[in-house]
């Protein structure tokens, strides 16, 4: 037979229990702790293969994060389908911040614009965390096209509609979608000559074989040095610390002719407040690092850094420039 102290005794070290429980499962979602503790990994999806520079901005946005906030981030690289896959992939995660999605140009702005079907909505099925940085595009001519200056390009293409030819990395590329803009918004008419990628493409540039191409600064910088190609203006608001010599677009007088790759980090939609204000705070913290952004620019990237509301509302212009320019010009992408 249980005596009354016993009873007592037990019944207080279960009420203790219990009580020390709750406490400590509310500092967990107070403190924003719970993300920490609840999962060992942070993983970034990266929606393209490995090697090229999504594949290196993403590296080291998690490397950074890393280091911060002491805790592990990795890199998965779910390539396919135009990096639509990765997409999916993280837009269908549960909203527990263990999963992150390199986001981009390609998988935010045009894929949407130009895909028949697309597995998500931009607006609905993510949360955006943070702008990382950009690459404007650059205009490149090969020298013995004849001429010195983007206004010289512009003449002759209107003098002689259809004559030059710009190569490009394929129809829905960044490039091919900028050749299109840059028709569109000058009244001009090019032949886009579509490649399987931008190697092939800059190859024939060097070789005359193509006019022309759009690329970005830090991949045509390395083939100017002989004097064959030559950058003509870049496609931004302002100059790219890659080819600072060279003049941005705006400066030329056409401030809404933009090509611009950027990258940034979101997640999947309903991300807890608390969660996606930790996540957001551990990568701005990264990013703002002056060590961050020289290693950014040593690498060819410019800084972009935005977060929360602000980076959302970029991604939405971002996309509805794309499918301006792919509803004028009639541009489609089958799966």
């Amino acid at each position: 037979m249980t005596s009354p102290s016993l009873t007592l005794t037990l019944t207080l070290n279960r009420s203790v229990r219990r009580c020390l429980l709750q406490a400590a499962a509310a500092l967990m979602l107070t403190s924003g702790a719970g993300h920490a503790l609840a999962q060992a990994v942070t993983r970034v999806i990266v929606p393209f293969a490995p090697g090229a520079s999504n594949d290196v901005i993403g590296r080291m946005m998690a490397e950074a994060a890393a280091k911060k906030s002491g805790t592990n981030w990795i890199v998965e690289n779910r390539p396919g389908a135009g990096s639509m896959l990765g997409a999916e992939f993280v837009a269908k995660s549960a909203p527990d911040g263990s999963n992150l999605l390199l986001c981009a140009t390609a998988n935010m702005g045009i894929l949407p614009a130009i895909a028949k079907t697309v597995r998500y909505t931009v607006d609905k099925d993510f949360s955006f965390l943070v702008r990382i940085a950009s690459s404007p595009f650059a205009l490149a001519v090969n020298s013995n096209l004849g001429v010195n200056s983007f206004a010289d390009f512009v003449r002759l293409a209107k003098s002689k509609p259809g004559s030059i030819r710009i190569g490009s990395a394929g129809v829905g590329a960044l490039d091919y979608m900028g050749a299109s803009l840059m028709q569109s918004q000058l009244g001009i008419d090019v032949t886009v000559v579509p490649y399987k990628g931008m190697a092939p493409a800059l190859n024939d540039l060097r070789a005359g074989h193509v006019d022309a191409t759009i690329t970005s600064p830090g991949t045509i910088r390395p083939l100017t040095q002989d004097g064959k190609i030559k950058v003509l203006a870049v496609f931004d608001t302002q100059r790219s610390e890659v080819m600072p010599a060279v003049p941005s677009i705006a400066e030329l007088g056409h401030p809404k002719l933009l090509v611009l790759n950027w990258w940034g980090i979101c997640g999947p939609s309903k991300l807890p407040p608390q969660v996606a204000g930790n996540l957001r705070q551990v990568m701005m913290d990264a990013l703002t690092d002056p060590a961050f952004q020289r290693s950014l620019k040593e690498k060819g990237f410019d800084p972009a850094v935005q977060s929360g509301d602000d980076f959302a509302r970029f991604v939405a212009a971002d996309q509805a420039n794309w499918k301006e320019v792919a509803r004028k010009s009639n541009i489609t992408l089958d799966e």
